[in-house]
């Protein structure tokens, strides 16, 4: 009986080194991941920042060089709109009738 017992304390004994030995090896793991997740995103946010510079710089320097190019031209007042709105055939054909 003791044998067994001694078998069967042993065995458990083994069982938890080997979930211990897993649980510590999971765990490093997380942290691994954890970090390299963290890296990758310090390194994304870097690489939006510079790209956001760069747009902001290059909308900048349009603008910089549409300004001259504007400023002797006045612009006329156009609303988009043209004013004999299409009636002019209808009129046109009205008085040939």
């Amino acid at each position: 009986m003791r044998r067994r017992e001694q078998d069967r304390l042993s065995r458990m004994d083994t069982d938890y080194q080997k979930r211990k030995a897993i649980a510590e090896f999971n765990m490093r793991r997380e942290e691994r991941l954890k970090a390299a997740e963290e890296r990758t995103a310090k390194k994304r946010l870097k690489r939006q920042k510079k790209k956001q510079k760069k747009k902001e710089k290059k909308t900048k320097t349009n603008n910089d060089v549409e300004e001259p190019k504007d400023e002797g031209v006045e612009e006329p007042d156009v609303d988009g709109f043209s004013d004999d709105s299409g009636d002019s055939k209808e009129e046109g054909e009205e008085l040939k009738q």
